[in-house]
């Protein structure tokens, strides 16, 4: 193998790995995820059928080795504790959190943690491939060996679930603020 062909078809797209393994893994373990992923095409490098679709070969060994990862012990108890990453511009995954007034954004986020965990495997990963990978329809097919109809399907279907849990967890909370104020001896009574 050439080594500097390997770089030249390769490296342009390192930007594009680090964001789908920071979507998947958290920005603490992406640039792990990102070397194993370049150390298993260097090593699978013969298997590359055709150079055009170097971009979608590399982008499913990443998500491959981001998924060995998630299924680790290690990966399960992470993947519970480190924070999505922060996104610069606005996305429709931000317009979801909006369930009225009162709500912080850092609220809204620990929310929409926490429905991103309730999600299965395979909803949360396109929803993360797409709004925090930055990747389309087509793009996340090939990654994840999915038609782009199966993916747009799926996202639509992770979506109103996502809205469907934010929205009971935005009730639950209601309720909860709604007793805590009728409670003896808080905030809310005795004022009077």
């Amino acid at each position: 193998m050439d080594d500097r062909r390997y770089a030249q078809l390769v490296l342009p797209h390192a930007d594009a790995m680090a964001r789908v393994a920071t979507a998947l893994v958290g920005q603490v373990y992406a640039e792990d995820a990102v070397q194993e992923a370049l150390l298993r095409a260097w090593r699978g490098w013969s298997s590359l059928r055709e150079e055009a679709a170097v971009r979608s070969w590399l982008l499913r060994i990443t998500v491959n080795v981001c998924r060995n990862w998630h299924a680790s012990p290690f990966g399960a108890y992470q993947r519970h504790t480190e924070p999505f990453p922060q996104t610069e511009t606005p996305t429709r995954i931000q317009f979801i959190t909006d369930l009225g007034p009162g709500t912080t954004s850092h609220t809204s986020a620990l929310d929409l943690r926490r429905a991103l965990t309730l999600l299965g495997e395979e909803a949360r990963d396109v929803v993360l491939l797409r709004y925090y990978g930055g990747m389309d329809a087509s793009e996340i097919g090939v990654a994840l060996d999915l038609p782009p109809a199966t993916i747009r399907t799926r996202l639509r279907r992770a979506l109103l679930r996502l809205r469907e849990l934010l929205e009971q967890h935005a009730e639950t909370k209601t309720k909860d603020n709604q007793l805590e104020c009728r409670l003896p001896g808080t905030s809310g009574a005795g004022l009077a």
